[in-house]
């Protein structure tokens, strides 16, 4: 069984864009119950859950050599580090199941299955900033992996589940990942605040928080520089 998320409307996804430094991301986690999951692709046959420092260390990775790093931008070696902390989160790993691939011939395979939630879980992805010199518009609400600044927690609002003749809606606030959605957002604010970006031009206010630690090094980062940018 999976489920569908982002369902219109008003039924949407719960959402929090952030920064912090390596070492800040990971004391999010400390004294909560959680589990790093792979649900976006196809996993190994004996796979269960991700351990925790490949995360924390995949973030270190992701944050010194794309969002701080001087290298010019490289697609292939971006996605190489974006896909380590492209993942998700869950308190309680009996809420994973998995589902045999068979092929085109109907042979189950003995090297990969699909991961299958059975209940809704916190999705980490990149978050991008989005600028458009000439209009002085910014954004975060777009994809731009040139301009990849942070992360971002996502949860859906409402899901239907893929049940067999069963399309009903159901509120995902009602389900226990979604207090721990809540209580990562909670411990992000307290070492943190709104983001504000000055442009030669113009003050904005985008949405997303930055903590005082990740403001020292953050104006590193190329796209900030090539379009002037500076994060106060």
């Amino acid at each position: 069984m999976g489920y569908f998320g982002g369902l219109g409307s008003g039924k949407g996804w719960n959402k929090f864009n952030f920064i912090l430094t390596p070492n800040e991301f990971e004391s999010l986690f400390t004294e909560l119950q959680f589990y790093f999951v792979i649900t976006n692709t196809r996993v190994p046959i004996d796979y269960k859950a991700t351990d925790k420092p490949y995360v924390f260390t995949g973030y270190k990775d992701f944050f010194n050599e794309i969002i701080i790093g001087e290298k010019e931008y490289d697609r292939k070696e971006h996605w190489f580090y974006e896909d380590k902390i492209r993942i998700s989160i869950t308190d309680d790993i009996d809420k994973i199941d998995f589902e045999n691939i068979d092929d085109k011939n109907e042979i189950v395979s003995k090297e990969f299955k699909r991961v299958r939630p059975t209940e809704p879980v916190i999705n980490i992805t990149p978050f991008y900033l989005y600028f458009i010199k000439d209009k002085e518009s910014l954004s975060v609400a777009f994809m731009n992996t040139e301009g990849t600044i942070g992360l971002e927690l996502t949860y859906p609002k409402f899901v239907s589940f893929l049940t067999d003749g069963d399309n009903s809606i159901i509120d995902a606030h009602t389900f226990n990942n979604y207090n721990l959605f809540n209580k990562l957002v909670k411990n992000i604010k307290s070492i943190s605040h709104k983001a504000k970006v000055q442009s030669p031009a113009k003050l904005y206010r985008p949405n997303f928080w930055i903590s005082p630690e990740a403001k020292k090094v953050i104006n590193e980062n190329r796209y900030l520089k090539s379009n002037e940018l500076i994060i106060l």
